[in-house]
């Protein structure tokens, strides 16, 4: 098949994505030398036989083409990236069809493909567990409700792998996978980028920040090392009124990465980085629903830190038949966030204790190590084998600790086994241990080929626990028995291809979640509602993991003349076991088991090169997901919707590059992102749900490119929406609150390379 995707000839939106690939330091990824069989770092290469772009993916852990890997993919490039201008998963994952993304702020973002998502729970419990799996070139970087919110800067590309990715992913690709793909060292060239930006945000301050990088061949074509950095200061835009603060969400993020990439010889190249990433701000972007739009009225103290570091060594060896890569990353991460709880200090507590925030204190350290062997000879049978390890440490403290309360209480902390002056003391104390074997075999019949894989997963889980203080009616430890489970996850895919320009497929895939050990809930003030989840023959001690299946088929390809290319997916899913996490009056809960669902959509990618210089992308998606049985624990029903997951969403965009002189070109860019209602509960009636409505957000970047500068201008959320993300009900501690997309943004923003 062969896949077209752009013309370089017609089009001179094409010249301009090359221009930005090289804004964006990267003269050409072609030159690097990488052995034959490596997985491939570019993102897009020029068909030299038939002057067409295509886009190359490293999906299946190889190096294809979009168009001949028979899976729903969306790919967002660089280009894409910078003039969305995007800075967090939100706003770049909100174009893709069938995925829904929100955040509490930075670093809390949560993330759900086809319509996989339950909602609920508290975003700091370590049992939180994703349905999507995040992975930064070779490392998973996954934390549930708490994903890191890394900087976009010098990514080749980010790939969304949509549906089951169990086979070559595992636990936690249950719908999906994303992974951001990085630019590697160039060996053959010097390259640098500099970039600034400057904004202001409407009801708020200044945004402003600053990217740069650096390529330097230490030896050419043999050792060459690749260093970026960059800083964001984030204006505010929600004031408070109880203390008449103005703009208390502002915060900053910076960090850097270094990359070094070495040619032992023709066959053996090892790339070695350190990433590091650092956030905080004051409060999250949340207004409440009892005091004006973008206000609330908070006296205690709200913020979020969040540091991590990442280290990868990955080593590539050729040889000849095959070709053997072996990953090996550690990543940690100390996340300390603040939240408010005055309704508590209101009515519970006496006067003379000065309200205080509660603290949730996480910090998670994972080692993971993937051995893989992938075949690279001209045959119909190629395959891919390898195996996976790896071992997450995570401690979370849960305190709350208020100044001056043992004394104005008269009663020591200590009494209940606590620290002095804390109400509330815990700790979970959670190991867990995964190892896989997995293989994928595609063998090709004439135009078909057939894909068949299979993993199998074994992991364990060790947690302790320990509560104690005044609201925990005294200290309690609780060592729990080891949790662990064993199975296989299976993939089959057929695909034709129909001529060289189209092919469909079908396929069937398993993924899963794996299970948990819940926290303790204290007798002494949850006493009845344990009471009913025993007589229910339940177990608030464990959960089990849950599953999918996934059956899907599609169909993509271009025109012949490469002016249209298109990508179109229906999917049915089947969802057993569900994990969901109920509440109970006393301020605890759980996660358990109940009931499953079913998820059916369709989703739809266009690519159209219009006229020379005029591109228009569109997608759209439509999504059905509700239970399939009635679930009395979460008081609904057969046929209530999925929480958060719209049921149409739709975004579409175009650009017109110009010459507007010798060696200038102007462009024009248009988006508008539509996002249908959603939903907080399965139970419409319940007095828990909250409906957020529908909403629609424009955004526009015009400039100029002359030689290696780019100056442009934009306004992001230009009609200024107030569209409503994520929807808060939290009595009895707060009131409910709204978290909204960020109001319109107009600024400038400059980049220069060399």
């Amino acid at each position: 098949m062969t896949n077209i995707y752009k013309s370089a000839e017609n089009s001179k939106s094409l010249r301009k994505l090359a221009e930005s690939t090289t804004l964006a330091g990267l003269f050409s990824l072609a030159a690097v030398m990488v052995p034959n069989g490596a997985i491939a770092d570019e993102a897009a290469e020029i068909n030299e036989d038939t002057g067409f772009e295509e886009i190359v993916v490293t999906s299946r852990k190889r190096s294809e083409s979009m168009y001949d890997v028979p899976i729903s993919i969306n790919v967002v490039s660089e280009s894409m990236i910078e003039n969305m201008g995007a800075t967090d998963f939100t706003d770049l994952l909100r174009s893709v069809p069938s995925l829904t993304a929100y955040q509490n702020g930075p670093g809390r973002t949560r993330i759900f493909i086809r319509g996989i998502a339950n909602g609920g729970g508290n975003d700091n419990d370590t049992q939180n567990q994703e349905t999507v799996s995040i992975y930064l070139d070779e490392i998973p970087i996954s934390l549930g409700a708490m994903n890191p919110e890394l900087s976009l800067f010098d990514l080749d590309r980010v790939e969304v792998l949509r549906g089951p990715q169990g086979t070559l992913y595992g636990a936690g690709a249950m719908a999906g996978t994303i992974r951001l793909v990085s630019k590697k060292p160039n060996l053959s060239e010097i390259e640098g980028k500099a970039e600034a930006e400057l904004s202001t945000v409407r009801h708020g301050t200044e945004n402003y920040g600053f990217k740069g990088l650096v390529n330097v061949p230490i030896i050419e074509d043999k050792i060459a090392i690749r260093a970026s950095g960059y800083f964001r200061h984030n204006g505010g835009y929600i004031d408070n009124v109880a203390t008449g603060e103005k703009d208390i969400n502002d915060g900053s993020t910076k960090g850097v990465k270094i990359a070094v990439r070495a040619m032992i010889t023709e066959e053996f190249t090892a790339d070695f980085s350190f990433f590091h990433h650092d956030y905080s701000d004051n409060g999250r972007p949340e207004d409440f629903d009892a005091t004006p739009l973008f206000t609330r009225d908070s006296t205690s103290f709200d913020g979020y830190d969040d540091e991590m570091q990442i280290y990868n060594m990955t080593l590539n060896y050729d040889l000849g038949w095959a070709n053997l890569v072996s990953s090996s990353s550690y990543f940690d991460r100390h996340i300390i966030n603040r939240r408010s709880l005055d309704l508590l200090f209101t009515l519970a507590l006496p006067p003379g204790i000065t309200p205080h925030e509660l603290v949730d204190d996480t910090t998670l350290d994972v080692f993971a190590q993937e051995v893989r062997l992938s075949s690279t000879t001209d045959s119909d049978l190629q395959w891919t084998v390898g195996g996976y390890f790896d071992k997450k440490d995570t401690l979370y403290l849960n305190t709350f600790p208020v100044p001056g309360a043992d004394a104005v209480l008269g009663i020591p902390s200590s009494d209940f086994g606590a620290p002095a002056d804390h109400l509330f003391f815990g700790f979970d104390d959670l190991t867990v241990k995964t190892f896989a074997i997995f293989g994928e075999a595609y063998y090709s019949i004439d135009q078909f080929t057939i894909t068949a894989g299979l993993r199998y997963f074994n992991w364990q889980q060790d947690i302790d626990f320990f509560q104690s203080g005044l609201f925990n009616g005294g200290s309690n430890s609780d060592p729990r028995p080891q949790s662990k489970e064993d199975g296989f996850n299976p993939k089959l895919n057929i695909s034709f291809d129909v001529n060289d320009n189209m092919l469909v497929y079908a396929q069937v895939a398993r993924g899963f979640r794996y299970g948990g050990i819940n926290g303790a809930i204290p007798e002494a003030v949850c006493a009845d509602e344990l009471a009913d989840v025993e007589r229910e023959g339940g177990d608030t001690r464990f959960f089990d993991s849950d599953k999918t299946w996934n059956y899907e088929v599609g169909a993509k390809g271009t025109t012949e003349d490469g002016k249209l290319s298109y990508n179109a997916a229906y999917f049915y899913i089947k969802w057993q076991d569900m994990q969901t996490s109920r509440s109970f009056d006393c301020g605890f809960g759980f996660r358990e088991n109940v009931g499953g669902a079913t998820s059916q959509g369709i989703e739809v990618e266009l690519n159209a090169h219009l006229t020379e210089g005029l591109t228009l992308s569109l997608g759209g998606s439509y999504t059905n997901s509700e239970l399939s049985e009635d679930v009395p624990n979460l008081s609904a029903v057969k046929g209530d919707r999925a929480p958060f997951v719209p049921e149409y969403s739709f975004n579409g965009s175009a650009e017109y590059v110009f010459p507007i002189a010798n060696n200038m070109d102007a462009f024009i860019w248009a988006n508008l992102q539509y996002v249908g209602e959603r939903f907080t509960e399965f139970n419409r009636t319940t007095a828990n749900d909250r409906k957020m409505e529908e909403y629609t957000i424009a955004n526009l970047r015009i400039g100029v490119e002359w030689e290696n500068l780019e100056i442009s201008l934009f306004a992001n959320n230009l009609l200024d929406s107030h569209g409503v993300v994520r929807a808060l009900r939290r009595p009895p501690f707060d009131p409910d609150a709204a978290i909204r997309v960020e109001p319109r943004t107009i600024g400038v923003t400059v980049r220069s390379n060399f």
